[in-house]
């Protein structure tokens, strides 16, 4: 058996400059932390002489399937298809998170589950290269819009600066952040869940159809995330790197249809209770708000949105990894 984990991502800054619409044109960076929250891929031998499938499938359904044409889950029928496996395989997916909350959680399964399928055919595989197989896997193969970061900050972990441009793709740049200041960053974050779940990818292709018209508004947001990663790593201030969310979510409201009313109204009192900004994660409409506040502000941003649900989180998680290993020997004669 393998088991594999890769966590979802808390996007500060930049979201939207790495659609390749947008950087192979004009450039992009994103600012970007792994958070303690996984999916999980489990994969193992399946003895299918005894069954009348030839592989077991689970996700939120569970599937048994002659071939990964007959798969319904279009990730898993691509990984399989395109690394060749196509019998003799059981598959399991879990996650800590539900889907659509705006962190990252289909790319996280993608990289999880393509680390699964190398080390059950006893490969090993890079974080770089995990990453630009997923992209392939969902920007090109299944065809679903949205940009690369995702699949990046799953692959590596950490907490980065990623840069994105028509040369190279994406650069990663790892953070040189002390576990003091991780501490402080982290004790200024609020999650608080708005029990919104949205189709990201339906918001991301009318995002796509924008991005020669927000060009100038991309590229400001590329360079908050080079100024938020300034910030991180020279010991900026809190309110400061608050307050650089919040610049960052006015320009993104400006590019797309990204709120809706009722997260306006949330955003708007949780200023009001003491928070320096923030912003909603993900594409928009949905999901998580993050709020940067004092710590001590923190009960009464969670007394102000009593309808909401607040969760912490650890930052700075490992990257993709296969966490068990263990593969026997078929007993089919």
């Amino acid at each position: 058996m393998i088991i594999t984990q890769a966590p979802v991502r808390i996007s500060f800054l930049g979201g939207g400059s790495d659609f390749p619409g947008h950087f192979e044109k004009n450039g992009g960076a994103v600012l970007a932390t792994a958070i303690h929250r996984f999916a999980y891929v489990t994969v193992q031998h399946f003895s299918q002489q005894f069954f009348d499938h030839k592989m077991r499938i689970a996700w939120r359904k569970t599937e048994a399937a002659q071939s990964p044409e007959q798969i319904e889950n279009p990730p898993i029928r691509a990984c399989l298809q395109k690394l060749g496996i196509s019998e003799g395989i059981e598959l399991h997916h879990m996650a800590d998170l539900p889907a659509r909350t705006g962190l990252g959680s289909s790319s996280s399964f993608v990289v999880a589950l393509l680390q699964a399928l190398h080390a059950y055919q006893g490969r090993f595989r890079s974080a770089e290269a995990l990453a630009r197989e997923a992209i392939e896997v969902e920007r090109k193969i299944l065809n679903e819009s949205g940009g690369w970061q995702d699949q990046i900050v799953a692959a590596y972990g950490g907490t980065s600066l990623v840069r994105f441009d028509q040369a190279h793709g994406f650069t990663v740049i790892q953070l040189p952040i002390s576990a003091a200041r991780l501490d402080e960053v982290q004790a200024h974050m609020l999650l608080m869940y708005t029990g919104i779940q949205r189709d990201s990818f339906t918001i991301q292709k009318r995002q796509m159809t924008q991005l020669v018209s927000n060009r100038d508004s991309l590229s400001q947001l590329g360079s908050l995330a080079e100024d938020g990663a300034e910030l991180l790593v020279n010991s900026g201030s809190m309110e400061r790197f608050g307050k650089l969310l919040h610049r960052g979510w006015e320009l993104k409201k400006s590019t797309s249809e990204v709120t809706l009313p009722a997260i306006d109204d949330a955003y708007e009192t949780g200023l009001n209770a003491g928070a320096f900004g923030g912003k909603l994660l993900g594409a928009g409409q949905g999901g998580f708000l993050l709020f940067f506040a004092p710590p001590e502000k923190h009960a009464a941003i969670k007394a102000a949105l009593p309808g909401m649900t607040p969760m912490r989180v650890r930052i700075h998680a490992p990257g993709a990894r296969v966490i068990f290993s263990h593969l026997e020997e078929s007993f089919e004669a």
